[in-house]
């Protein structure tokens, strides 16, 4: 069987917001699309309303390690790290153990299926702009004097053409060279 593969470049946005490296992988037959994903046509309101916690416990996984988990299937309250420019899935853990990246928001670009690829820039500059509103309610604090960064994972021009339009708002705390580091513990109402 033919495994196509779908990816999204890491891109950066200014000094405080870059845009992840994410990809998935499905077979030929598969839809890129999950199944509960909204349409292109839904809003580009952002849900920061936290989902049911992932199965990611020691206890419910069996080790610390986390479950994989397709970048088309990150929500709210999701915690993971990467190690790669171009990943398909991501090891999605409990926020009490050791991650870079929290899952804040979910973000539909407005574009319809048949609008063109927008560009890694113009995508970035869109994901800055609807990640930020729902910072501050999320993190109870504002984005210009917390410790943590905003960082996006968006479409890219791959996954545009298959209908992915969702960009999924990150917080992470980085050094000085701007890398993400590993934080434990959830960002969510810390009001740092």
């Amino acid at each position: 069987m033919v495994m196509t593969r779908s990816y999204r470049s890491f891109a950066s946005a200014g000094l405080l917001v870059a845009a992840l490296a994410l990809a998935g992988c499905q077979s030929a037959t598969e839809d890129p699309t999950p199944t509960d994903a909204p349409s292109s046509a839904a809003s580009a309101e952002p849900s920061t309303a936290a989902s049911e916690a992932p199965p990611t416990s020691s206890a419910e996984t069996g080790s610390d390690e986390g479950v994989e988990t397709s970048v088309f299937d990150l929500e709210v309250g999701f915690c993971f790290s990467t190690d790669s420019d171009q990943l398909e899935t991501v090891n999605v853990v409990d926020c009490e153990q050791p991650h870079e990246h929290e899952v804040f928001a979910l973000v539909n670009h407005p574009a319809g299926d048949a609008d063109a690829y927008p560009g890694d820039d113009a995508l970035v500059e869109y994901a800055d702009a609807e990640c930020r509103p729902p910072f501050e309610e999320y993190v109870d604090r504002d984005y210009e004097t917390s410790i943590w960064y905003i960082t996006s994972l968006t479409p890219s021009a791959e996954t545009w053409g298959e209908g992915d339009r969702e960009v999924v708002c990150t917080v992470n705390q980085q050094d000085a060279d701007e890398e993400p580091i590993t934080v434990t513990g959830s960002a969510e109402g810390s009001g740092d």
